[in-house]
């Protein structure tokens, strides 16, 4: 009953004059297949980038996001440390490792990913959601309910944010707060939430 979506970067921040048209051209061309759902061609293209271009934090933060999505969650890892080696500070690759760390079901290594992506960018909404998914399943419920909620104060559309809610609420046995934001969720197009009312709010 989780919606997690991907982190992926978009913008062919710095790359060398000499191989600048063929890296950029890779990594552009990379992102257009990883949109198309085409993850090992896109990781092909993400490997060509890398090697014109070996220190490109955003290529293997992309990459990784790749590896992730055919469920290579182990060398998604990789990739996003490599990333963060490169760049210390870059926000997306520890929320990126949380999320494949979360994959692997390395919850508390991936709660720590995620507590230092929201201390870099403390404005996140999804990171938030993300890690409200991390608490849940190590049964923080109180701590997931404050993230989704904060996820919520940020973004007061984000409807996987409000689905996710129900569960740690109803744990809690807070039905009537649980059922009200799936039927929340549901209205705002989440169709998985239906099941939830039926099941648990009759």
């Amino acid at each position: 009953m989780t919606r997690i979506l991907p982190f992926l970067f978009f913008l062919f921040i710095s790359y060398s004059a000499l191989a600048q048209k063929t890296a950029k051209e890779y990594f552009v061309s990379g992102n257009q297949k990883f949109n198309a759902g085409k993850y090992p061609d896109a990781i092909k293209e993400y490997d060509q980038v890398l090697k014109l271009e070996p220190k490109h934090a955003a290529t293997y933060t992309n990459r990784g996001v790749a590896k992730d999505r055919i469920l290579d969650y182990r060398g998604a890892i990789e990739d996003f440390t490599q990333a963060i080696t490169l760049n210390p500070k870059y926000t997306e690759a520890y929320l990126s490792r949380g999320l494949s760390k979360y994959n692997l079901k390395d919850y508390r290594s991936a709660l720590l990913d995620y507590n230092k992506g929201i201390e870099l960018n403390p404005k996140d909404a999804k990171a938030y959601n993300n890690r409200g998914l991390v608490r849940y399943s190590l049964k923080d419920y109180s701590g997931a309910i404050a993230d989704y909620t904060k996820a919520i104060t940020i973004n007061n559309r984000y409807e996987e944010a409000y689905y996710n809610r129900g569960a740690p609420k109803y744990n809690l046995d807070d039905k009537a707060g649980a059922c009200a934001d799936w039927n929340k969720a549901k209205q705002m197009g989440v169709k998985e939430a239906d099941q939830y009312l039926k099941k648990f709010c009759k």
